[in-house]
């Protein structure tokens, strides 16, 4: 069940309930009031989550093509062919 139905459904619970004293319902009317705004909170959250993941991986497919276009396979796997050569000058 989905945080915003368990709330919703913990509402119902709470509004079929007699409480004896007018402060009783203001308190958990509030507290209600702020599972509510903490479950839309953590939805928004989440959705932020989603379109950031999205953003991640297709910057990482853009990295990925660049790395194979400017850095081919050969020059990754022999670096021993360069470490040889410490005069850049000649």
């Amino acid at each position: 069940m989905e945080l915003s139905e368990q709330v919703a459904y913990l509402r119902g619970l709470i509004e079929g309930q007699e409480f004896g004293e007018e402060k009783d319902i203001i308190i958990w009317e509030q507290v209600l009031n702020l599972f509510d705004l903490v479950s839309a909170e953590i939805k928004n959250l989440k959705d932020q989550d989603d379109d950031l993941e999205e953003y991640v991986v297709a910057i990482d497919e853009d990295l990925g093509y660049l790395e194979e276009q400017y850095c081919p396979a050969e020059a990754e796997e022999d670096p021993e062919s360069t470490e040889g050569n410490t005069d850049l000058n000649s």
